[in-house]
């Protein structure tokens, strides 16, 4: 089923192409030995890249989750929420807008990597919200579980880039709203 019109059919075509290139990317890292740096930043449902806590194609034990490879996934309700405030998708909260499937790196190429550098830093448009405050605690602190996939960070040294506003207290401010 097509939801686009016009010019965003040849957009959705060239971001095929594009995921299909890095696809064979991630398989030729994975085949060829350790990737260079890996630098995924969890989204709201702690992916990592865009491996998934609830996609089917995602393994949920452990050990197999962290040998999974690169594939095409099908995108969180929450992710798909996320990534349709961003400005790609014209921020406005159209969730039609973002494409459902994402290719992606595994847990193995995060592992594999020579060096990782993950980011949590993302704000809402200059502000301090941000959904990061909550997952960054449970990918750096919590267990190591397929349910967090960025909680792999904690399995191999990894530098990890957390911003004050993310590192503050959360806090319950009735003056902010939305």
């Amino acid at each position: 089923m097509v939801f686009w019109e016009g010019n965003d059919i040849r957009m959705i075509r060239i971001r095929e192409q594009v995921s299909r290139k890095r696809l064979g990317a991630g398989r030729a890292i994975g085949g060829a030995g350790s990737p260079q740096p890996a630098g995924p930043r969890p989204g709201w449902t702690g992916h990592v890249a865009f491996t998934e806590p609830d996609a089917p194609e995602v393994p949920d034990d452990l050990e197999e989750f962290k040998r999974w490879g690169p594939g095409i996934v099908t995108l969180s309700p929450f992710t798909l929420a996320q990534n349709s405030l961003h400005g790609s998708f014209g921020a406005a909260g159209d969730i039609a807008a973002v494409p459902p499937k994402a290719a992606t790196i595994g847990p193995a190429q995060v592992l594999e990597a020579k060096h990782r550098l993950s980011f949590y830093s993302i704000g809402v448009h200059g502000t301090t919200t941000s959904w990061q405050k909550l997952i960054t605690r449970f990918s750096l602190f919590g267990p190591v579980t397929p349910t967090v996939p960025d909680s792999i960070v904690q399995l191999a040294p990894t530098d990890c880039l957390v911003s004050d506003a993310i590192a503050a207290k959360i806090t319950v401010d009735w003056d902010i709203g939305y």
